[in-house]
């Protein structure tokens, strides 16, 4: 298990101390700002500017900024023929995972850190809650006088797309190698399944665009938050075991 947990600490180190992440934080920062700073007013607060102001830029905070960290870093190493030195060291099953975890994990922390970021510049001018101005699922947190806990909630919640686009990202350069396509694709496929399955009448939980955009209401804040916590590793786990597998195989046929 040494190894496999040398890998992790390795690739956090990677992706969170680089300058790469420092790019994806602030420029996911930057577009939350671009997308509100016409809105905000005297009597804005810090809550109903930040969570609302990146819808329109959906793509770019959870689906290509919060690749930039690690999720490219498989296809860079396999073009730079690379691979073979960790895995020699670890195995291709603990090379493999290590890159699931430490993509997931960098890209979800880049878009939590990118919407905190921008919360603390705010509060430099306007307070942070004043008022209730949304119904989503994390609402009875305001109700109850905990602001802190409904934007920690709520950026973690858009903040585990980010995880999967990450996931989707290493799992769909393990088939194309290039950081181009690992960047792009998971996009497009997001897109195309969103079309096909648009107007299919499935249930609420089971829809693209509320899963990944939205927020399904689960019964409570924290449920919510649990139910896509475990939709999130459902697929992020089902796409992991095809990257194990397609790793290993390229391996074997290089």
């Amino acid at each position: 298990m040494k190894p496999f947990f040398s890998l992790i600490m390795t690739g956090c180190s990677r992706a969170i101390f680089s300058l790469r992440f420092i790019i994806s934080v602030c420029g996911i920062m930057l577009v939350l700002f671009l997308s509100s700073f016409r809105t905000i007013s005297p009597q804005s607060d810090v809550l109903s500017v930040v969570m609302f102001s990146g819808s329109g830029n959906f793509i770019l905070i959870v689906g290509i900024l919060p690749l930039i960290p690690f999720a490219t870093t498989f296809a860079s190493e396999w073009q730079a023929r690379a691979t073979n030195y960790w895995i020699i060291r670890s195995g291709v099953r603990n090379y493999a995972i290590s890159k699931i975890i430490v993509s997931a994990f960098s890209g979800f922390l880049a878009t939590f850190a990118g919407i905190l970021l921008y919360a603390l510049i705010l509060l430099i001018k306007l307070p942070l809650f004043t008022h209730i101005t949304t119904g989503n699922a994390y609402a009875p947190l305001l109700e109850e006088g905990m602001p802190v806990q409904y934007l920690l909630l709520s950026a973690a919640h858009l903040s585990l797309s980010s995880a999967l686009f990450a996931t989707a990202a290493l799992w769909i350069s393990t088939y194309i190698p290039n950081r181009f396509t690992a960047i792009t694709a998971p996009i497009v496929l997001y897109f195309t399944l969103y079309r096909l399955t648009r107007f299919w009448e499935l249930p609420p939980f089971l829809q693209l665009g509320i899963l990944l955009e939205g927020t399904y209401h689960a019964g409570s804040p924290q449920a919510t938050i649990f139910f896509k916590l475990g939709t999130i590793l459902i697929l992020c786990a089902l796409m992991g075991f095809g990257t194990v597998g397609q790793i290993r195989r390229r391996v074997q046929h290089d």
